[in-house]
Order: structure tokens, then C-alpha cells, then sequence
């Protein structure tokens, strides 16, 4: 059945009617989701299956378009006509800033917005405060968003799906291994169940309330930058596909548009992150409930957990939060170093049959269970010991996923964002009061934090290098170093808030456990690796030592610094606040 310009897609669920046949259920669709359908199908017989259930075709489309822009930056493809340095002075700004894309920039433009009281323009090719993933944070982080002043606990209460009062960090071990499985259970670590879009929808209302515009259904095309004696950025649009082009003018862009954005690819040459986290799940009801490892406690979290040893060379990593009512949000990944030249596609769809066929074996369904919506993504990263890896685009600042800067281990994008609001919004309403727009002065932007950068070199351990059981046999050792290391340690390592002082006992604990790491670090980094891993390391120890001389100076130095800087050169000043704020941000200070 079909009229011009819509569709019915007749699939058959894995049901019975009455008379014990399927049932077939019709799906108003658009002629291209059922052209999409019908061309997935073959491959992805149980996505397609669950994401008619849901309902959620227009969620598809947004995949095909987030693989299409991880399959140009494996092949460093970059459009560079998407920016123009223009030759004479642009139009007046309408706005201090624009942020292109309405995801963790949301936040930020609400901040600039009703605590700075700057001109704020937010869009977004799809609707303004809409999410495809759901957020997880501990009360202690959240609370930095309370601090900015813009939102009150009443008002995230109705935010917080859940808390429950443990996380844990579980990797299987196998008949054949021999360490066994160690329970790391974390009270205070990713323990607050967020309903994503309902913040979002929550910060979009208080940047409407400040005055601030929302433009839903823009596309970004192109933006022309003016370096000269007024400098400023002008955004063009197209309003929807095929639709008009909208010119709008600000002093500067904040590009939001996440890990595929054009801008990013642009800035780094079609190379912009050292490592990936496919991530895909969903929001599901009806697992099984009790205390078991495959059943359901909605007052436990599983922060990171394995089932079994790496399937298609690849560690399949579990996570799980409860929500509201029985709802679990689910979530697996696995975590990769990119290989440049590689034809590796990191495929979400891909990715998403696998979770549909192995979710039993993380937890089981019961009767009545069915997935609400799905939840994806690429979370990337960036492995450095430097804020800004690439010289920022004049007239550009990134934000969130495009940025990249959290940690490469964790690979928390919303807690990262959130714990460092105060501190870049802060740091950029100062850049805007004392006109330091320029790339040079806007590198001290950032969520950059010298004791996260350190941790790529965990991350390469998520990887198997020779056996199926790499991964799980090593991290069941460091969670028992952890324990040894203690709690305090143990939630600083999962918070992003590492001190120089807790890893020279953590690696003496781990060279205890496992004397033969060291072969495994030699053949996983290799010479060049290792021999940088030892640069960073030296380079954070100098950060340390700075830290612990302005904690030991005080605050009365800190402010007599900062205001003899205001007063002769506000560019010192910036550099000199974006110092105190990364060690504030860290817990160094």
C-alpha cells in the first residue's frame, strides 16, 4: 500500500495472533527509509527488525550519515571549500556567538547565555535539543553544572532518572584463564542516570529565556572568517536540504557538530583522532530482575563490564544504568587506535547486529521485555600531552565531540564537558571582554587536562595484541591493583581526577601482580611509543610540579597575578587563568 510520497513497510515481529501466525504490523514510512529498508534488510535483518519496533527509521538515517563521515576521515577526505578566509570586513556581528550543532554545546550556549548575558545563536540540522545517547554522571560532577548558576537541583531532580548506589567493573574470566575475575565496585563513579534529552530541552528553555536564538532544521555549509581590524565569522545555512540559504554574523563559531564535523576534518587535514569508541545500545525494560551477573539491579550500574574474551578481534565492553521505572539503557563498545591508510570501516551497523544478537549473554530478557530507542555513536579522542593538537581555524572554537578532549581511557564526553564548564565559559566570556579572538588566544580554551592526556596509554591496552584473552586477563590484574591502591585512588582513576602522586604506587602495584607486563608493553607501544610515553610522563610531572607551587603560593598570589595581568597584558592573563582553572578542574587545586 503506498501514496506518493509515503510507505508501508509490512514486517513480520516475533509474535503470534490469536490464531498462532505472526503478526504483521504496518509502518508509515518515507519512500527513502523504505528505499533504506529494503536495501539494509539483507544485512542487518535484527537492526532493521528492532528499529521498525521502536519506530525508529529517522534514528537509520542519522547512522548512514555518521558512517559516511567516518568513512571519509579513514580516507582523509576534508572539504576545504567549507571555509573562506574572506579579504574585506563582514557584515556587523548579530551575535557574539553561533554555535553550529545542539548537543553538549547546548549547555555551553546556555552558560554564555544567561550567566554572561552575551548574544547567543544556536542550530542544529535536526531539532534543537533532541539526543541520541544518554548521559551518566556522579552527583559530585553534576554539581559543577549547578554551580554556573543557570540551573538549580529542583530543576535537574526532574533530570535525574536514577541513582543507584554502586558502579561496577567486572571482566570475565574464562575456564582456561588463569587470574581470576576480580569485582571492582565504585560508590561514587558514573552513579546519576541522566534522561538526556530532558536536560537538553531543560538548557534550551533557559537560552530561550536569556534571549537567545534556536534555529532547528539548518544545515551547516560554509563559513567565511575576517581577520582584519574587525574580525568576526559569518555562517551560511541551508534551511533543510534543498531548502534556502540563511546568512548570520558573529565575532565567533563554536563548532559543536561533533566527531565527523567538517570544520574538525578541515583543521586537521582529514586526520583529526588517534583512537575510536564505536558505541551502540539502546533503551530497554523488561530484563530479568535479581542479583545475578545477567540479571537486572536497578540500584547497581555497570561502569564497565566484559562477558567474554574478544570476538573478531575486537573486546566487546558492556555498560548498563538503570532509569526510570524498569528501563536499562545498554550500551557496548570496543575500543580502537586508528590505524591511518587502514580500510577498517568502524561500523556502527555493523556493530548494532552484533549487540542485538549477544545482548542474552549480558542480560537476559524477560516476557515482556522490548527496546524503547536506540542510543549510538563515535566517541574519538585525541592522545597528547598539548590542549590544542592542530592550530585552531581563525574564528573557531571547538566544543564537545569535535574537540575530542576527554579521556581516552573513560571516554566520558558529557562528564568531561560538564566538570569543565565553569572553567571554559568563564575563560571565554574574559576572551570576549578583552578581544582575544585570535587562534593563539582561544587555544586556552579548552577541557584539556594533563592527567587525562596520560592515559592513552591505557587505552592501548583495551586491545587484544596476541590472544583472545589479552584484554580481560590484564584488566582483571589492574583491578586488583586498584584495589590495592584503595578507593580514593581507585574513584580518582575513574573521575578524571589523577594526581602525579597515585601512579608511581599503581605501577609498582601492577609490576607486583604481573612482572611480565613489561614484554606486553614493549610489543603492544614498541620503541617509539614507549620512548613518548616516557616524554608525556616527564611533561606531566613538570605540570605537577607547577600545580604544587601555586597551591603552596596560594589564592592571595593567584588574584595579585591575575589582576597585575588584567591591568598591563590581558593575553597573560587568559594563558595565566587557564593554568589555575585545568589544575582546579583536575582537584590539584
Amino acid at each position: 500500500m503506498k501514496t506518493r510520497d509515503r510507505a508501508y513497510l509490512e514486517l513480520p515481529m516475533p509474535h503470534e495472533d490469536e490464531d498462532g501466525g505472526p503478526i504483521i504490523i504496518a509502518r508509515e514510512l518515507t519512500e527513502a527509509q523504505a528505499t533504506l529498508v529494503e536495501r539494509l534488510r539483507p544485512r542487518y535483518p535484527q537492526t532493521i527488525e528492532h528499529f521498525v519496533e521502536m519506530g525508529a527509521l529517522d534514528h537509520l538515517e542519522r547512522m548512514m550519515r555518521l558512517e559516511a563521515g567516518w568513512e571519509q576521515i579513514m580516507r582523509g577526505v576534508y572539504d576545504a571549500t567549507i571555509y573562506e578566509i574572506a579579504s574585506e570586513p563582514l557584515p556587523p556581528p548579530a551575535f557574539d556567538l553561533i554555535y553550529a550543532g545542539a548537543g553538549l554545546g547546548l549547555l555551553h550556549a546556555a552558560v554564555m547565555a544567561a550567566r554572561y548575558g552575551r548574544r547567543v545563536m544556536v542550530f542544529d540540522r535536526s531539532e534543537v535539543g533532541n539526543a541520541h545517547r544518554e548521559w551518566n554522571i556522579s552527583r559530585a560532577e553534576l554539581e559543577a553544572l549547578v554551580e554556573t548558576g543557570v540551573v538549580s537541583w529542583d530543576e535537574l531532580d526532574v533530570v535525574v532518572m536514577r541513582e543507584y548506589r554502586e558502579g561496577l567493573v567486572r571482566y570475565h574470566s574464562g575456564p582456561h584463564s588463569d587470574i581470576p575475575s576480580t569485582d571492582l565496585w565504585l560508590p561514587e563513579v558514573l552513579n546519576l542516570a541522566l534522561d538526556s534529552a530532558a536536560l537538553l530541552q531543560l538548557m534550551r528553555r533557559k537560552l530561550e529565556e536569556a534571549g537567545g536564538t534556536v534555529l532547528s532544521g539548518r544545515i551547516f555549509r560554509k563559513l567565511r572568517t575576517y581577520a582584519g581590524d574587525r574580525p568576526g565569522v559569518e555562517v551560511e545555512l541551508e534551511r533543510g536540504r534543498g531548502g534556502e540559504i540563511e546568512r548570520y554574523s558573529a565575532r565567533l563559531l563554536l563548532d559543536g557538530m561533533g566527531s565527523t564535523s567538517p570544520l574538525a576534518l578541515l583543521r586537521h587535514a582529514g586526520q583529526p583522532f588517534a583512537a575510536v569508541c564505536p558505541t551502540v545500545g539502546t533503551v530497554a525494560q523488561g530484563f530479568v530482575q535479581g542479583d545475578g551477573p545477567q540479571e537486572y539491579d536497578p540500584t547497581l550500574g555497570d561502569i564497565l563490564t566484559s562477558v567474554a574474551d574478544a570476538q573478531g578481534g575486537e573486546q566487546l565492553i558492556w555498560e548498563g544504568f538503570p532509569g526510570r521505572g524498569d528501563e536499562l539503557t545498554v550500551y557496548v563498545f570496543y575500543y580502537s587506535a586508528i590505524q591511518r591508510g587502514s580500510t577498517r570501516s568502524y561500523s556502527i551497523l555493523d556493530l548494532f547486529e552484533r549487540y542485538f544478537t549477544l545482548l542474552p549473554s549480558y542480560k537476559r530478557p524477560g516476557p515482556d521485555f522490548a527496546h524503547a530507542r536506540p542510543v549510538y555513536g563515535y566517541i574519538p579522542a585525541r592522545h597528547s600531552l598539548r590542549p590544542q593538537e592542530a592550530p585552531l581555524l581563525h574564528g573557531v572554537l571547538p566544543v564537545g565531540d569535535s574537540a575530542a578532549q576527554q579521556s581516552p581511557l573513560t571516554f566520558c564526553g558529557f562528564g568531561s564537558h560538564v566538570r569543565n564548564l565553569r572553567r571554559t565559559t568563564g575563560l571565554l566570556n574574559y576572551a570576549l571582554a578583552h578581544d582575544l579572538l585570535e587562534p593563539t588566544h582561544l587555544a586556552q580554551i579548552s577541557t584539556f587536562q594533563a592527567n587525562v592526556s596520560l592515559n592513552w596509554v591505557f587505552s592501548r591496552f583495551m586491545e587484544p595484541w596476541n590472544r583472545p584473552d589479552d584484554v580481560n586477563r590484564l584488566q582483571n590484574i589492574f583491578m586488583r591493583v586498584l584495589q590495592d591502591v584503595g578507593m580514593d585512588t581507585a574513584t580518582r582513576f575513574f573521575q578524571d581526577r589523577m594526581r602525579w602522586s597515585d601512579y608511581p604506587p599503581m605501577l609498582l602495584s601492577l609490576l607486583r601482580h604481573h612482572p611480565g607486563i613489561l614484554p606486553a608493553v614493549w610489543q603492544v607501544l614498541g620503541p617509539q611509543d614507549f620512548l613518548r610515553w616516557l616524554g608525556d610522563y616527564a611533561r606531566f610531572t613538570v605540570a605537577a610540579t607547577e600545580a604544587a607551587g601555586a597551591r603552596a603560593a596560594g589564592s592571595r598570589v593567584e588574584s595579585a597575578l591575575t589582576g597585575l595581568a588584567d591591568l598591563l597584558a590581558p593575553a597573560v592573563s587568559l594563558r595565566l587563568r587557564a593554568r589555575y582553572a585545568e589544575w582546579r578542574s583536575m582537584g590539584w587545586l
